[in-house]
């Protein structure tokens, strides 16, 4: 596992914004859009399963799913993967989807 050099520019952006979309789009398609309240997607410089040998530079940074379920947006629960709120067909299809993005490393939840 390595941290990745990153800015904010435009690749580290545009990675953050298909991320969003991917998963926005596979809940609204799911029907859960009005059963999760929120869901921030975070990218995160941390590149796993790396070859402790090589000394190339980490080039990979993780996306971190946070589902939130409120009412009042005060307080809250998180939507637990495998819940009525989350099943874990649409959770791994969101992860099998946002992996197969150009530097993603992994997706965590």
């Amino acid at each position: 596992t390595d941290i990745t050099h990153t800015t904010l520019n435009t690749v580290v952006l545009s990675q953050l914004r298909q991320a969003d979309a991917i998963a926005n789009e596979i809940i609204m398609q799911a029907g859960l859009y009005r059963k999760i309240s929120q869901m921030p997607v975070v990218l995160i410089p941390v590149h796993f399963d790396r070859d402790p040998i090589n000394r190339t530079p980490s080039c990979r940074r993780s996306v971190v799913l946070r589902p939130f379920i409120t009412s009042d947006f005060m307080t809250g629960v998180p939507a637990v993967p495998g819940s009525v709120r989350l099943p874990l067909q649409v959770l791994n299809q969101i992860v099998r989807d946002i992996t197969k993005l150009d530097g993603i490393s992994r997706v965590l939840y």
